[in-house]
């Protein structure tokens, strides 16, 4: 049995979801977290000593971090196209998951604090997330731009499953925002997937 500890509003668990639902993976989602079962107690600590989730649990399997559960995921039940085991294509799709989580998480996530949880911000630190999300998600633009499909090429990978919820996250708050064509063709490519439908297109950013 493959569980996953989350709830389904959860930034890091609508991308787990995205890919689970992609590759039709049976498993169960048991909701934890903001608003539902706490995630301080030390059941869950003993699973995820910090506190958070995602969690997955899969057999004798116990694995927190969200792009280390796709990561599991996609070697373990996906097509290797969600994550190539050439290592000249898996670099990249490592590369572009790691961007995500060390460059692009804390400007957009105070950004979506602050307009759609509303926590006050400084102006200018307001000011410069939003400089540097318009920034980094030309970097975006120009890479599948290049590829003329997905971050790492013609296929959708594990890298598209924490891409595109921070594309849809950006996109969907109130910010000023460079034109970006192949970041809007990329995301529309997205909204096709039933998949992104389902667990990423739920009314929130």
């Amino acid at each position: 049995m493959t569980t996953l500890y989350g709830r389904a509003n959860a930034w890091n668990v609508r991308k787990v979801m995205f890919f689970i639902e992609e590759i039709g993976l049976a498993a169960n989602r048991l909701d934890y977290g903001r608003g539902f079962e706490p995630t301080n107690t030390p059941e869950f600590l003993a699973m995820n000593p910090n506190g958070l989730v995602p969690v997955l649990k899969d057999g004798v399997a116990v694995i927190w971090e969200s792009h280390t559960i796709l990561r599991y995921l996609a070697s373990k039940y996906a097509d290797e196209g969600y994550y190539p085991k050439a290592l000249e294509r898996r670099a990249v799709v490592d590369q572009w998951l790691d961007w995500k989580l060390g460059s692009v998480m804390l400007p957009l996530r105070g950004l979506f604090f602050h307009h759609y949880l509303k926590v006050e911000q400084p102006q200018a630190e307001l000011d410069a997330a939003e400089a540097e999300c318009a920034r980094l998600f030309t970097i975006l633009d120009a890479q599948v731009g290049k590829t003329g499909a997905f971050a790492e090429g013609a296929h959708l990978t594990i890298a598209d499953c924490a891409l595109g919820m921070a594309v849809h996250r950006w996109l969907g708050l109130p910010l000023r925002r460079p034109d970006l064509p192949h970041i809007q063709r990329y995301y529309a490519e997205l909204g096709t997937r039933p998949a992104f439908q389902k667990t990423v297109l739920t009314g929130m950013p």
